[in-house]
């Protein structure tokens, strides 16, 4: 999920819930008449949808969606919002098949069950919780698989735009824009600055070869890069050549790369994957680019590797705490640091919305998400 202030301030948030009313073409329950002569009509209720946000750009995608079911939403202000509403729109309105939340909204992050446990107080609950973003470590899925609901991510809708901001601190690293842009706007050129570094024929290491970490392989190509890569287990031969990219132990990677990019998702597996040891391994001067979460890189670890110069340069989207009001890294001139907006543009916005409302289709059409992350402890009927 992203930060909250993706949020559009121009959306009106009055009412603050509102249930879609489809076009008179689509009504809102389908009346059926049986055999003439018995003149009995059956109402087929219309099942149900809870929105925790609205969408900035998919909006056709989204009507779409209201004129097949009732979609009840709102859009939050604050977090104490979304628990007091959800709990209100279950009790009135419940039971819902799905629910889903959009990229930035306000107030949602992080993940508490108080919050979506109404959803499961009665018969017949939910069964899908859509979320938009690719990370999933902030959302307790085991909890939703207990109680018998899929999680469903976006895992398509970051990649390009998240690898583009992997490629961007690495050649700020590397090349040390930070440094001369803080000369250029004081007046001092030139002065007093090192030579960089050139990114050409370099080894990069990228720890995590997942959809994000095969485009910035690709992007890379410019450059003719040696391209080391280590994961769970090594992607298919085919696919290693197409990428030109060589399977490591991580102590190889560390080793042998003069670049170290971290494109992981966190798990208890991956959380701080790297730290003092790992920096002792690395090569002196190494360049370190994160664009995953904060918390695989031990920040300590990292500052101290900085400040003894094992880390020349390190280019970060993310922090182990954000927002972050303080941290050693903001007042150092080897670090280039971005406010985690590595997937921060309309067009990964516009995917993601895509992605939510296609995980609810297809869940409410066959009772599977597009993009499962969990898998239910027991299936609820779609239908």
């Amino acid at each position: 999920m992203l930060t909250s202030d993706m949020r559009d301030d121009k959306i009106d948030r009055s009412p603050k819930s509102t249930l879609y009313k489809p076009s008179p073409s689509f009504p809102r329950s389908s009346t059926r008449t049986q055999a003439q002569s018995t003149k009995m009509t059956v109402t087929i209720a219309r099942r149900k949808i809870l929105g925790i946000g609205y969408p900035r750009f998919a909006i056709p995608e989204w009507q779409a969606l209201a004129e097949a079911y009732d979609i009840h939403y709102f859009v939050p202000d604050e977090r104490e919002q979304v628990v007091s509403e959800v709990k209100r729109l279950c009790d009135q309105e419940g039971p819902f098949d799905a629910a889903y939340v959009l990229f930035g909204t306000a107030a949602y992050s992080p993940f508490h069950p108080d919050m979506l446990s109404p959803l499961f107080d009665k018969p017949g609950h939910c069964g899908l919780f859509a979320q938009g973003g690719a990370g999933y470590d902030d959302v307790d899925h085991p909890y939703l698989a207990a109680n018998g609901c899929y999680l469903s991510n976006t895992p398509r809708a970051v990649t390009e735009a998240t690898a583009d901001m992997a490629i961007l601190l690495m050649l700020s690293a590397v090349r040390g824009l930070y440094e001369s842009e803080l000369n250029a706007r004081a007046g001092r050129w030139r002065k007093d600055l090192a030579l960089s570094d050139d990114p050409t024929e370099m080894t990069i290491g990228i720890i995590g070869l997942g959809a994000i970490g095969k485009s910035m392989a690709r992007k890379t190509k410019p450059w003719d890069m040696k391209i080391l890569y280590h994961n769970r287990k090594p992607l298919p031969k085919e696919e290693e050549e197409a990428l030109g990219a060589t399977y490591v132990s991580l102590d190889t990677l560390l080793a042998q790369s003069d670049i170290i990019s971290t494109n992981c998702p966190l798990t208890p597996d991956t959380r701080g994957i790297l730290s003092d040891k790992e920096f002792e391994k690395m090569k002196d001067g190494v360049f370190i680019v994160n664009t995953a979460r904060g918390a695989v890189i031990d920040e300590p670890a990292l500052i101290r590797a900085l400040e003894s110069g094992k880390v020349k340069r390190a280019g970060l989207d993310v922090l182990t705490t954000e927002p972050c009001v303080s941290s050693p890294l903001y007042s150092m001139k080897n670090v280039t640091l971005q406010p985690h907006v590595g997937a921060f543009t309309k067009g990964t916005i516009l995917r993601g919305e895509r992605e939510v409302f296609a995980n609810v289709k297809q869940y409410m059409e066959t009772g599977v998400p597009v993009n499962p992350v969990n898998k239910p402890v027991k299936i609820h009927k779609s239908s």
